[in-house]
């Protein structure tokens, strides 16, 4: 369970790690998309001879991007966070409020932590965070 304060200190690492995730995965698309356009190439020319240092890039490319997504995805859940939308750098931090899991929701593009939600309403309920809301956090 995380404090508001602690989300908050934690929050630059985690955009950091986001935004890594994110290009891994936009990258690892592109090898992905490349390498089968290649492939598709190759066969309208009638089965030319392939470009195996070209075949190998893409592959390495691909797999490499995959590796970096999935570091960066590990080092946030490792720090307790939930990931509920990587495409959309949406997040969650699992804290109390009026003795009930609720959590601390924040999306890219957003400058700090300034809605919640519990969890069954998910990030479609999110609310605005007041200061009723933050006196009424449990830390225990």
């Amino acid at each position: 369970m995380f404090s508001y304060r602690k989300a908050m200190a934690l929050l630059p690492e985690i955009i950091d790690l986001l935004q890594t995730a994110i290009e891994a995965k936009a990258s690892r698309k592109r090898s992905v998309e490349s390498h089968a356009a290649y492939k598709k190439k190759l066969v309208m020319a009638g089965g030319a001879f392939p470009n195996q240092n070209r075949l190998a890039a893409y592959a390495d490319q691909a797999k490499t991007s995959h590796e970096e997504l999935k570091r960066a995805v590990d080092r946030i859940q490792d720090q307790g966070v939930e990931i509920r939308d990587l495409d959309r750098g949406q997040i969650d931090f699992a804290v109390r409020y009026q003795d009930k899991p609720v959590y601390l929701c924040f999306q890219l593009g957003e400058s700090e932590i300034t809605h919640w939600h519990s969890a069954e309403e998910g990030c479609s309920g999110r609310k605005a965070i007041d200061a009723g809301f933050l006196d009424a956090l449990d830390f225990s």
